[in-house]
């Protein structure tokens, strides 16, 4: 049975700043959303997320199939079964990750094949029922793989090792299950700028930190990358979005030898990042003894579209 990929994503460096035309530093997880056909009617069951819509229920959900469906320019008489490897509403692209396997399990169920920039662009519009005007990074992600430098309005420029071997860049995430809203976060940005107390300046900073980034990865400098990691928390901190528990999260990581941990995703809880390089495991323990969910990961997987 074929089953359809979108992986999840995670930014490494750049949350908020690529909002306002800044680089973020971003990469493919592991892990992400594969969705399997069944006789219809049109409906999608994510066992994972307690999530079972038909697609003319009152849900977003439901409008994100009807997006696919229009796009594709017809409903077909299937349903979606789909296995959820990601934690829903962390900040690691969950909502992209279903949105890219949707519409390659819907095209593959029209006979309709697509390139990567037609699943960019109806993923796309399924991803909106979401987020409004989300930046379109995760969906790029979710679709095409790898480790890049995204700026919106100009999509995802691909990072390689300079030494032509596979670029991989090991983590340990933490998920913090704080309630949030991404709209409320990104206007709490807003409102600092409008402040004027050196939000611009953060933002700039963290858009220069995601271009070093991308060059401390092509060099595989994780250390290097660590330090950043820690600046750009302290900047996220100040413009707000950070909280005690998110703290918290990350100077556990750095207690049990990270070399630096920031909050990813839009703050105000869902997950923490960390690099420690060989020391991947003992972060995560050192997070779950404290009653996180936590796990070790690899970014920059490439998307094999079936498997």
């Amino acid at each position: 049975m074929s089953a359809w990929l979108g992986r999840g994503k995670v930014i490494l460096l750049g949350e908020h700043a690529v909002v306002y035309g800044h680089a973020a530093l971003a990469g493919a997880l592991d892990r992400g959303v594969t969705c399997t056909l069944a006789p219809g009617p049109l409906r999608l069951r994510v066992p994972a997320w307690h999530l079972d819509v038909g697609a003319d229920d009152d849900h977003p959900v439901a409008a994100a199939l009807r997006a696919v469906a229009d796009a594709l320019g017809a409903r077909p008489d299937v349903s979606l079964d789909a296995v959820a490897a990601l934690p829903a509403a962390a900040g690691l692209g969950s909502s992209a990750a279903m949105a890219v396997a949707v519409t390659r399990a819907l095209a593959a169920a029209l006979d309709r094949p697509l390139d990567d920039e037609q699943v960019i662009a109806i993923a796309s519009a399924a991803e909106r029922c979401f987020h409004g005007n989300p930046s379109g990074v995760d969906v790029a992600l979710a679709t095409c793989g790898g480790l890049g430098l995204y700026r919106r309005g100009a999509g995802l420029q691909a990072i390689h090792a300079d030494d032509g071997g596979a670029l991989r860049v090991p983590l340990a995430i933490a998920i913090d299950r704080t309630p949030r809203s991404t709209a409320a976060l990104v206007a709490k940005v807003a409102a600092a700028r409008a402040a004027g107390a050196g939000a611009d300046d953060d933002l700039r900073a963290l858009g220069l930190a995601a271009e070093r980034g991308a060059r401390l990865c092509a060099r595989r400098d994780l250390a290097g990358l660590g330090a950043l990691f820690d600046d750009a928390h302290a900047r996220l901190a100040r413009l707000g979005v950070s909280t005690p528990a998110l703290d918290r999260l990350c100077a556990i990581a750095r207690d049990a030898g990270a070399t630096g941990a920031t909050l990813t995703g839009a703050g105000g809880g869902g997950a923490v990042i960390a690099i420690a390089p060989g020391r991947e495991d003992a972060i995560v323990a050192a997070w779950q003894a404290q009653g996180v969910t936590a796990f070790a990961c690899a970014v920059g997987h490439v998307v094999e579209e079936a498997r």
